[in-house]
């Protein structure tokens, strides 16, 4: 039988010590062990598993502490995260300080309270498993079994805490953006602004990032701040780093490397606090083999590269996608569920818009049945409608209404007719029109 019981080890020189606490914790639900010689720490935790090490300061005549803050940071050195709670007859509000600045979660002085100790141990124990479900929450959100996705996440889990900088390269729709989220969400900055720079979408890279002073330039009317006085302390996403030109690379470089810039028209500089997380459509080594982008930013802002496959190299995800995608759909009042010859079907598709196209046939899909579950016939009709229109950039919304004024021009106001068009009923044509203020488009009963 399974069990789960939390794990307690309680490390302590003092036998009678050991058995009152073993006393005190096995009588409030736990499981646990003691050892009297810290040199033998490491080994034991390494079998025992616990949830948590109730650890003394002293193992001799030495008040100092300095045994037990030796054991701290060997405890911390190879089991990163697992609550150390120090505990003392000698507590000094220093030791205490030094204690945690070594890596113990708490700090309790003898003589000690049963329950303020039983209630400090747990409080740990239960910090420690809502961070670790906090974490795989998040790398929830990076749907996939394939090999690929796998060793994706288990990268992004051990860059994400670090202060790395990131470039993510992959095709469009792969989803870049979500793992560059992912990874400030997981770092010491996810309280911090996470800020997008879409570098295709500027006119003017160098005023967009820096900003400028009224004055500036002809035009510059007021003061603007730039993206890097906006992120702060927070992350940075450079969105599209192939697009920057070669003299705008060496500035970008030239901040990156010194850590400061000025704002045009500015007297004084800027400290640079971010971290910097950056993404290319493009094969960045091979725009340096063509003298296009620098090697030197390329180091400076990829220490670590991540390169997400298209979605034709890892078909096999697509269930797991399309299952996500409809699960998330389905916590509004409409449910659908998905045929299996449906989701058979899309597995064996091409999506040359890869995640995103696939997210976006789905729920569109999803959002104009109104039958119980998605067919093949549905996700066919609605992949055609999406390649005649694959350029434009709309919301579900505004595809929705876009869909709707189309069939119903086609059919020349037949509202039967133009909700037969779209794989709905008349009723639920009509009251998507109504979402939409188009009533007035509603002609006489056909």
């Amino acid at each position: 039988m399974l069990n789960l019981k939390p794990k307690i080890l309680i490390v302590d020189d003092d036998r009678t010590v050991c058995q009152s606490l073993r006393l005190l914790f096995m009588t409030s639900g736990f499981e646990v062990q003691y050892i009297m010689n810290p040199l033998n720490v490491i080994e034991f935790i390494d079998s025992f598993k616990p949830n948590a090490v109730l650890l003394d300061l002293n193992f001799s005549v030495e008040t100092s502490g300095e045994e037990g803050l030796k054991i701290v940071k060997e405890i911390a050195k190879v089991y990163v995260g697992l609550p150390v709670i120090l505990i003392t007859a000698w507590g000094t509000l220093d030791l205490a300080v030094m204690g945690m600045k070594t890596g113990a979660a708490d700090f309790i002085t003898k003589p000690w309270d049963n329950a303020l100790l039983v209630s400090a141990v747990k409080t740990q124990i239960n910090l420690k498993q809502e961070q670790s479900i906090g974490l795989s929450k998040r790398l929830d959100n990076i749907v996939g079994q394939s090999e690929a996705i796998q060793e994706i996440k288990s990268l992004i889990e051990n860059v994400g805490v670090t202060e790395a900088s990131v470039i993510i390269t992959g095709d469009s729709g792969t989803g870049k953006d979500l793992i560059a989220e992912t990874i400030h969400d997981l770092s010491e900055r996810s309280e911090q602004p996470f800020v997008k720079a879409d570098i295709l979408g500027f006119e003017n890279l160098e005023r967009e990032l820096l900003g400028y002073r009224r004055g500036a330039f002809s035009g510059a009317n007021s003061d603007k701040r730039g993206v890097l006085t906006q992120v702060g302390v927070g992350s940075l996403f450079l969105d599209g780093i192939e697009h920057i030109s070669l003299p705008s690379q060496t500035k970008l470089l030239k901040i990156v490397e010194e850590r400061s810039f000025e704002p045009l028209g500015a007297i004084a500089g800027e400290k640079v606090m971010c971290r910097f997380l950056s993404s290319s459509k493009a094969s960045l080594r091979e725009r340096i083999e063509e003298k296009l982008f620098r090697e030197e930013l390329f180091y400076k802002l990829g220490l670590v590269n991540i390169y997400l496959p298209p979605l034709r190299e890892r078909q096999e995800d697509i269930p797991l996608l399309v299952s996500y995608f409809i699960e998330k759909l389905n916590q509004n009042e409409k449910k659908r569920k998905i045929e299996e010859s449906a989701l058979e079907w899309l597995s064996i598709q091409t999506f040359l818009g890869n995640v995103r196209e696939l997210k976006n046939l789905v729920e569109r899909t999803w959002l104009l049945s109104d039958g119980p579950s998605i067919t093949i016939k549905e996700l066919k009709k609605n992949q055609e409608l999406r390649r005649t229109s694959r350029d434009s950039v709309m919301t579900l919304d505004e595809m929705e209404k876009s869909m709707i004024l189309k069939a119903i021009a086609q059919k020349k106001g037949n509202m039967s007719e133009a909700a037969k068009n779209l794989g709905i009923t008349r009723s639920a044509l009509y009251r998507r029109m109504s979402k939409f203020g188009l009533n007035n488009l509603q002609g006489d009963e056909d």
